[in-house]
Formats: C-alpha cells, sequence, structure tokens
C-alpha cells in the first residue's frame, strides 16, 4: 500500500551563471511502499484527482511540439523551422520548465529534448517522465552535441537521437512518424 505525502522543496540555482542564487519551491510528492522509496514532482497526484472526462480530454494535441533547448539561437531557429512544417511549438529553456509546461493542457505529441540542460539534464528529465504515469507516453526525439550511447538510449526508451549540428531532413522526417504537422 502506498502513502503519498507532499513537499514543499526548493532548489536552489545561480542566476546568470553566476553570482546571487534564486530559490524556487518545487512540489515533491513522495510516493513510499514497504520497500521502495521514489519521488516525482506533483503530476500524479494532479493526474489521480482529475474527474475521467478532464482525463479523456489530456490526449496530446496533434501538431503539438515541446521543444527543450538551452541554446537560444538553436531553439530560435528550430522552432522557427517546426512553425514553418505546421507545427505548434513551445518551447523551454530547461527541464525545470519544460516539467512545468507539462503540468498544464494540451500534452505535446512530441518533446524535442536536449541532452546537456543546466540544473537537471535531459536523461534526469527522461527518467522522470518516463516514471510519472500522466506524462510517460509522450515520445522523446534526443538532439545533443554530446552523443549518446546505445545502451543508455535503450534503457530511456529514446525514440531517436540526433547529433547537433542537426540533419534537418532527416530529423523533420523523425518527427513526422511520431508528430503529424497541423496544417489547417
Amino acid at each position: 500500500m502506498r502513502s503519498r505525502v507532499f513537499s514543499e522543496n526548493h532548489f536552489r540555482y545561480p542566476v546568470d551563471g553566476g553570482s546571487p542564487l534564486l530559490t524556487l519551491p518545487i512540489r515533491v510528492l513522495y510516493m513510499m511502499t514497504a520497500d521502495t522509496f521514489t519521488n516525482t514532482t506533483g503530476f500524479e497526484a494532479a493526474w489521480d484527482g482529475l474527474d475521467p472526462k478532464a482525463k479523456a480530454g489530456a490526449e496530446a494535441e496533434p501538431g503539438f511540439i515541446l521543444l527543450v533547448e538551452d541554446d537560444f539561437m538553436l531553439r530560435r531557429s528550430l522552432a522557427t523551422v517546426l512553425a514553418s512544417e505546421g507545427y505548434l511549438v513551445e518551447c523551454s529553456a530547461n527541464a525545470l520548465e519544460a516539467l512545468g509546461r507539462l503540468e498544464r493542457l494540451p500534452r505535446p505529441s512530441l518533446i524535442l529534448l536536449d541532452i546537456m540542460l543546466p540544473y537537471m539534464d535531459g536523461l534526469e528529465f527522461r527518467a522522470l517522465q518516463r516514471n510519472t504515469r500522466a506524462i510517460a507516453d509522450i515520445p522523446i526525439i534526443v538532439i545533443t552535441a554530446v552523443g549518446i550511447r546505445p545502451e543508455v538510449a535503450r534503457d530511456l526508451d529514446l525514440h531517436q537521437a540526433f547529433s547537433k549540428p542537426l540533419d534537418r531532413p532527416r530529423l523533420l522526417s523523425a518527427i513526422r512518424r511520431h508528430c503529424t504537422p497541423n496544417i489547417s
């Protein structure tokens, strides 16, 4: 039997690459069983609290991509390319912003995820996402400058990985396999 306890933690990180620290509250839900202890953000509690009609409406928005990339220029240019292909794109500069976005509807059909991110890397984000029932089924395509070992990609069930600089036609082809553009 599981018991649930909400805890308010604070995440501290440097602002503008240095000096003063910004402290943000992070809601954490501790799931305790007799032999395990795990924590996730408040998604599970929010998901469990939704009525069945709201859960039915929580299906992925067609053509909606969440782009998680800390490099401003790449984020902006990739969002422009995807928008010109007919996708609705929302951007997050780090994994914490992306988690915050995933707490709201509509859900994206696909997440494009950088690995080297500030505060929480893409692999940590993916592990958390996979263990959170409400968002676990959203496919991930990784974009990375550092590469990714095949066994890590397999363990995290990453749908595909692309190295930077990105091969635009191949990336768009992979995106189309998981997410159809919303052309009206």
